[in-house]
């Protein structure tokens, strides 16, 4: 094995921040957009969302209108929540996932369905109240959408279900810049509406193609490694505006569960220490100092496995902060130098202990995969 992938088995990987739905309708392509989406840089990033509704939505594109029932979500921490739509003429037809059920508002009436599909039991419907026909969508409890189907331009009702699985939407955030693709196109966006500090960012969006508009926010950071960023799916809701449901994204994003260190690790080969005596850990380079260190630490996994010595510091290099892991195993010394992404509100953000450092490494080195292999 060489050392670079002995360097990626070494940088801790941090588990995804919100887990992302399960690829929907059979296309392949879809599938790959939700790898994609679902690629966070750690536990601190964000809430992202993706939601859409199609002709109830006024020229702004910020609001529907008129103002159908308000829907309700869960009160639990799963994001995004199942979504409660009240039938209105804005959403004229709901959709027991469960039972398979379908119940239409007063006045209107089925003129064609698709499904239920085979993934995730997923259905699409036309109904009319014989001046207006919508086109609903049921991709999962809490991806629904609806579309006036004199805004779109496709040819059918059945080619537009066809479409929606064909021609997802695939945004990329390269360099502080949103890509929706050449299908669709961006009507607002919204600047950082999670409050992150640098070397975090986030962005929401509006965006909208052939009769369907998708409210977006994507949240991810930007290092000397590279820019990453992450996000999962749902549809919106009618009455809500993309304001109010970045608010709720942000809400639930501030309540979650954060622990120092938790954010992501950057790790590079360094020579800028090595061992003393037994297992200390010494300058190798000017500019280098020593800060705090600890023998033999709590790692485990093939960090440890087979080393003659191991060890932990917090180092700083030129006034920056750095955190070092350093085993000797056959003879041959390696070292790891990390740099610890930091939260992403200023306002969360402390020194990282060095204690706090091995305790973050531990939790994502799972003890049957080890580090360093």
């Amino acid at each position: 094995m060489d050392w670079q992938e002995t360097l990626e088995r070494a940088i801790p990987r941090p588990p995804p921040a919100q887990p992302d739905p399960a690829a929907l309708v059979a296309d392949g392509k879809r599938l790959v957009r939700r790898r994609r989406l679902a690629a966070v840089v750690g536990t601190a990033a964000a809430v992202a969302a993706v939601v859409g509704i199609g002709a109830v939505v006024v020229p702004s594109r910020d609001t529907a209108t008129p103002n159908p029932p308000i829907a309700t979500h869960s009160t639990d921490e799963e994001w995004p929540p199942p979504a409660a739509i009240p039938l209105s003429d804005l959403a004229p037809v709901a959709y027991d996932f469960d039972t398979g059920e379908t119940t239409f508002q007063d006045g209107w009436t089925e003129v064609d369905r698709v499904g239920p599909m085979t993934v995730n039991n997923s259905l699409a419907v036309a109904a009319t109240d014989g001046e207006k026909t919508i086109y609903a969508y049921f991709e999962l409890p809490s991806e629904i959408a609806f579309t006036d189907a004199s805004r779109t331009t496709t040819k059918d009702f059945r080619t537009w279900v066809d479409d929606i699985s064909l021609r997802p939407l695939e945004p990329e955030w390269i360099n502080g810049r949103l890509d929706v693709g050449d299908d669709w196109k961006i009507v607002r966006e919204i600047p950082n509406p999670l409050g992150y500090a640098t070397p975090w960012d986030s962005v929401g969006a509006v965006v909208e193609r052939d009769g369907l508009v998708r409210w977006m926010l994507l949240s991810g950071s930007s290092t000397a490694g590279g820019e990453s960023f992450g996000g999962s799916g749902t549809y919106a809701i009618p009455g809500q505006t993309i304001d109010e449901w970045l608010a709720e994204a942000a809400d639930a994003d501030r309540r979650r569960d954060f622990r120092p260190g938790d954010n992501g690790f950057e790790g590079t080969p360094t020579d800028v220490v090595e061992f003393g005596s037994g297992s200390e850990v010494v300058p190798a380079a000017d500019g280098v100092e020593i800060v705090d260190q600890a023998a033999d630490p709590d790692i485990g996994g093939a960090f440890s496995d087979g080393s003659s010595r191991t060890a932990a510091a917090r180092i700083t290099v030129r006034d920056k902060e750095r955190y070092v892991l350093i085993r000797e195993k056959g003879g041959t010394t390696q070292a790891v130098s990390y740099v610890v992404l930091p939260a992403p509100r200023a306002e969360d953000r402390a020194p990282l202990s060095l204690d706090e450092f091995i305790a973050a490494v531990a939790r994502h080195t799972p003890a049957d995969e080890g580090m360093w292999r």
